[in-house]
Order: C-alpha cells, then sequence, then structure tokens
C-alpha cells in the first residue's frame, strides 16, 4: 500500500456500524511505528470532540482512498446514477431516485432536488444538487466512475419522463402517486 504518505489528504471509508457506507475526510497525521501493518494516525477534517477539537484515530490503509477527483458535468444525474450526498459531515453513498428540476421564481438561481435512496439506512431523502458528486471506486491506484448502475431499468427524468412506479429494495416498497399536478411519494415496509 505505498499510495500514501504523511500530509496527504485522504478519505477515510466507513467501516463501523452506524458508517456503512460513508467517507469521512482526513489528513496522514503519520505512519505508525509497525510498517508492515499499514496502519496511519488520521486527523479527521469535519468531525471534532465535544471540545471542538478534530478527532485523529488510527485507520488500516485498507480503509484509506485519496480525495476522488472532481468529474465535469456531475450536475447532470440521472434515474440509478450512483452517488455521494455531502451529510452528517461526510460523504454517503446512494443512487438517484428522481431529479426535480427548479429555478428561483425571482433569481432565476438553481434550485434542483435530488432524492436519493440509501441501501444503508433504507432510506429516500431530497437534497440540493450542490451537495451531490458522482460516486467513484478506488481500485488498485484508479479511480472508477460508476455513474450508472445496470442492474435496473433506466429511465429519464424531464418531458418523457416514464413514471412507472416500481422500486423494491429488501423489504420495504416505495410507491409513486401522482395526480397530474402533485407528485408524492409513500415508503410502505412489510
Amino acid at each position: 500500500m505505498g499510495y500514501f504518505s504523511v500530509g496527504d489528504s485522504v478519505e477515510v471509508v466507513g467501516h463501523e456500524d452506524g458508517f456503512w457506507g460513508s467517507y469521512y475526510e482526513a489528513k496522514i497525521i503519520k505512519q505508525t511505528e509497525e510498517q508492515e501493518c499499514d496502519q496511519f494516525l488520521v486527523e479527521y477534517q469535519t468531525l471534532e470532540d465535544d471540545d471542538k477539537n478534530l478527532i485523529q484515530q488510527t485507520v488500516n490503509a485498507k480503509y484509506l482512498r485519496p480525495v476522488p477527483p472532481k468529474i465535469q458535468g456531475s450536475a447532470k444525474f440521472k434515474l440509478n446514477d450512483q452517488v455521494d450526498v455531502w451529510a452528517n459531515d461526510g460523504w454517503w453513498v446512494g443512487r438517484v431516485m428522481q431529479v426535480v428540476p427548479h429555478k428561483h421564481k425571482y433569481t432565476g438561481s438553481d434550485r434542483t432536488r435530488v432524492f436519493v435512496w440509501f441501501d444503508s439506512t433504507q432510506e429516500e431523502i431530497d437534497y440540493q444538487l450542490c451537495k451531490l458528486r458522482v460516486h467513484q471506486d478506488w481500485d488498485n491506484g484508479d479511480w472508477v466512475s460508476k455513474k450508472q448502475e445496470d442492474n435496473t431499468k433506466k429511465r429519464r427524468f424531464g418531458d418523457d419522463y416514464d413514471s412507472t412506479p416500481v422500486f423494491q429494495q429488501q423489504g420495504s416498497k416505495r410507491i409513486f402517486h401522482t395526480d397530474g399536478v402533485c407528485t408524492s411519494w409513500t415508503v410502505e415496509t412489510y
């Protein structure tokens, strides 16, 4: 694991209960004394203790990755695109379920909302577009973008939106309701 050095900006992969599917920004402070263990002391850049000090933790290199590069044109998300959402001081992996374009009435600023499904929590939550980035995996020293998953039917949003109300995930069902004017979502668990 010769990818990391002291001073590098990295992301720590959440690997404990309640943190699966998340990434936290950190800086490598030092490598531990046992070189063969690939352990690093990191200082999180967004996580603080009760006294407002940045939290430090020893982390195995297998839970580290460099900060992913920005992808141009990432603001055009479609159904089932894999994304990272900035929430709770970290990036959380999810899938786009709906994109609702909207411009501010007076300023014309983009207020697009994106509904994201999180497998880790079995929740769908809407976010402003500025809180999302394309999800990328760090695979043997290379960045691999997973803009779309191929395991579900792909649909486009916009004038030709296919509103077929189909979605099931591990015992929960997402139901689409529309009356031509209003759109609402109901999640039933059974």
